[in-house]
């Protein structure tokens, strides 16, 4: 056992419990040799009082010991930058290692492995007190907001973590955090890593860590359900197809990222999107990344043009190989993590299976019909059909059918042929309009429905304060309700809503 591992086990500091404490937050089991819960207490933006409680091994109450010691007294952002390495560094087997060159050639602690457990475990425990006190209202908040303070929002991918290092390398005053959201528990054992699982949390935080960076995880689980995921399910039990990502950035993620910006006392937000915001005659306006192949403007265009003003894309101005080769040069644990495709809150992608668990309406048993209202053949739920789908109708016919639509006042799904499916008029609602009426009736715009989709040429015919009506120039096929139609002059995005109905 290393001296100072030893030191702090048999003379532990800040042993015990606070009553009262500002957050409490535990991390590990005993089947994985330690379990550690923290206490933390507040004063004037400092750790004013830090215990620990630990058991298991050795290297456990080692860990808590020192991690209370080192953080008390501290602001809350360097207690947020401590990482599992520091500790694993300070509690090193050698004087070497302890004063910052480990003696193995590079891996800190290697030779006692309970070493680097126990302190992921102190750290992680730290982090959910910090949480805690955020959710219970007790983390303490500023008066003044700092005008080179920047909040990255940090999914624990590539994208977020070059963001962050890029505000960092600008000389901004970095604050890393990441929102726990609520994903479908019945998922919990799934490999499927989403940007709200436990590891995305963990590399983001590592991420932030190796910059020098504080992070936190702040609990939005409550909220993200009853406003993206309730939205989700309401939307397809009534027939249409939503995008919750769109939802997500508009109604909830950068309303709630600004909210919490301004608490922690940042004048901005960045994050990982491949979009830009530029300068129009009547203020600011959401434009394209240059990076065509990864441009997620489509993705943003509900967020309350207000906002723009506090908000940074560091990327919007690169290419998706330039951000994976800051990363990799940066030694970024996450530089080669793959990209995640699907909702974040289904991790196993599975759609139907969601919505007959949680949907309040149960799916039942209806026809498939043509047109004209003929029978063709059965369904199991027409949840399990959207617009544009081919296969798996269980249908025959002389030729190739797909879905037109589903009606749920009859539970009827309707089928046809290809060519059916053009449109040409779409009508919008939740309309949001960076520009003003009359910009918008001088424009010749390009109407995007889907993300990744080539935009089509059409003119805005009719627009009021509740819905938009526009006409394509040449037909679009497979556009349900419920997706997004975005407008675009340009590069620039001046507006979009959501499908209502099609013609």
């Amino acid at each position: 056992m290393g001296d100072l591992i030893s030191e702090h086990f048999n003379h532990p500091r800040n042993k015990g419990e606070i009553s009262g404490a500002d957050g409490v937050g535990e991390a590990g089991a005993a089947d994985c040799g330690a379990r550690i819960r923290v206490y933390i207490s507040f004063d004037r933006g400092r750790i004013g009082q830090a215990r620990f409680q630990a058991t298991g091994s050795s290297a456990a109450i080692a860990a808590g010991s020192l991690l209370t010691e080192m953080i008390t007294g501290l602001p809350w952002k360097k207690a947020a930058a401590i990482s599992t390495d520091r500790i694993v560094l300070v509690l090193g087997e050698d004087r070497g290692q302890k004063e910052g060159k480990p003696a193995d050639g590079g891996k800190a602690g290697a030779r006692n492995p309970f070493v680097a457990i126990a302190a992921g475990f102190a750290i992680e425990a730290l982090h959910a007190a910090i949480e805690d006190s955020l959710r219970r209202g007790s983390f303490p908040g500023v008066s003044v907001v700092d005008n080179d303070a920047v909040m990255v929002a940090m999914s624990g991918g590539v994208d977020s973590s070059v963001a962050c290092l890029m505000e960092k390398n600008a000389g901004h005053d970095v604050i890393g955090i990441t929102m726990r959201l609520w994903s479908d528990p019945d998922c919990a054992g799934e490999s499927v890593e989403t940007c709200c699982s436990p590891r995305a949390i963990r590399d983001a935080r590592s991420v932030c860590h190796s910059l020098g960076v504080p992070h936190l995880t702040v609990d939005y689980s409550e909220i993200f359900n009853q406003i993206v995921v309730a939205d989700f399910i309401e939307e397809y039990i009534a027939g249409r197809t939503p995008n919750p990502c769109t939802c997500c950035n508009g109604r909830f993620r950068f309303p709630e990222l600004q909210i919490l910006a301004a608490r922690l006392g940042a004048a901005r937000v960045a994050t990982g999107h491949y979009a830009r915001i530029e300068a129009g005659d009547e203020g600011l306006l959401l434009a394209r990344g240059l990076d065509s192949s990864k441009d997620q403007s489509y993705m943003l265009w509900a967020i309350e043009p207000s906002l723009l003003e506090r908000i940074d894309f560091p990327l919007g101005g690169i290419k998706k190989e330039e951000t994976r080769s800051l990363a990799r040069e940066a030694g970024l644990l996450v530089h080669d993590r793959p990209e995640s495709q699907e909702v974040c809150f289904i991790p196993d992608n599975d759609y139907r299976r969601f919505l007959r668990r949680y949907a309040k309406e149960r799916p039942v048993d209806g026809e498939i019909v043509d047109c004209e209202g003929t029978h063709l053949g059965a369904h199991a739920g027409y949840i399990d059909y959207t617009v544009g789908q081919r296969h798996g109708l269980g249908v025959s016919a002389p030729q190739p059918m797909y879905v037109l639509r589903t009606i749920p006042q009859t539970n009827q799904v309707v089928i046809g042929s290809h060519g059916d499916l053009a449109v040409r008029l779409l009508t919008l609602t939740r309309m949001n309009s960076f520009i003003t009426p009359a910009q918008l009736a001088q424009l010749k715009p390009m109407i995007q429905v889907r993300y990744n989709s080539t935009p089509v040429s059409g003119k805005i015919i009719d627009h009021d304060s509740s819905t938009w009506s526009l006409k394509l120039d040449k037909p679009v096929y497979g556009v349900a309700p419920g997706q997004s139609a975005v407008i675009y002059d340009g590069d620039i995005l001046i507006g979009g809503g959501v499908i209502d109905g099609t013609s």
